[in-house]
């Protein structure tokens, strides 16, 4: 079994505790999840890539890019490696010509970049057996679907608790298919269907079969709540 795990930005949240941002990183099956805490920066740095947005001037980690760009050097992977004292650590792992160079990092550093170049991120494996990951084979969490080119899974009351949502409320829009209207971002949270609150993957599905061509629903992204208006195939 590799020693490692490919994981995907699954969102940004806020911590209701300390207020602080977190990061989401799961794994490609979507049955392990590991939140990070990170700066006010760097969740800006990488929302901003989660969201498609280009920033009105670049931001610190664009800038690290195109002086990598100029100088030649690859980024290949960023490593989520170890935790010290509740700390997370990481490493960059790049190329120059023929020189790997192994540069150990912040991991809210090190993901943006790897968002960036797009390149892939992963996580030491024994680091999703520690008290701080959350096992969403075994509580409830694995049930997907996919509606309207969204494909859309169950919320733990462990990520609920994470990102301060109602613990048996909404769904988390975990991909945006090339079928979906643009209306969502991966990472989302689905609350309501036309003012209905949605408590599972099964609900929402009912809701939107029953929905009209074009529904409105309540989302939760980041630390707003937020109403969207979507076009939906009826199925009837």
């Amino acid at each position: 079994m590799p020693s490692e795990v490919e994981v995907e930005v699954r969102g940004i949240g806020i911590d209701h505790a300390s207020h602080s941002p977190v990061v989401l990183l799961q794994d490609r099956d979507r049955k392990l999840a590991l939140p990070i805490w990170i700066g006010a920066g760097e969740a800006q740095a990488i929302a901003i890539q989660l969201q498609g947005v280009a920033p009105p001037r670049p931001l610190t980690h664009d800038l690290v890019k195109t002086i990598l760009d100029g100088a030649g050097v690859e980024l290949q992977r960023v490593v989520i490696t170890d935790l010290q004292e509740s700390t997370y650590l990481a490493h960059i792992h790049l190329r120059s010509g023929r020189k790997d160079l192994d540069v150990a990092s912040r991991p809210s550093d090190a993901i943006a970049l790897a968002m960036r170049f797009q390149r892939p991120i992963f996580v030491v494996r024994s680091l999703f057996k520690g008290d701080g990951a959350i096992d969403l084979a075994h509580s409830g969490a694995s049930a997907t679907a996919n509606v309207d080119g969204l494909t859309v899974q169950n919320l733990t009351d462990e990520l609920a608790d994470y990102f301060s949502l109602p613990s048996g409320q909404g769904v988390l829009v975990a991909d945006v298919g090339p079928d979906s209207d643009g209306a969502f971002r991966r990472g989302d949270v689905i609350l309501e269907v036309e003012g209905a609150t949605v408590t599972g993957v099964g609900d929402f599905e009912r809701k939107m079969h029953d929905a009209d061509s074009k529904v409105t629903l309540s989302v939760q992204r980041g630390g707003e709540r937020l109403k969207v208006s979507a076009a939906h195939k009826r199925n009837r």
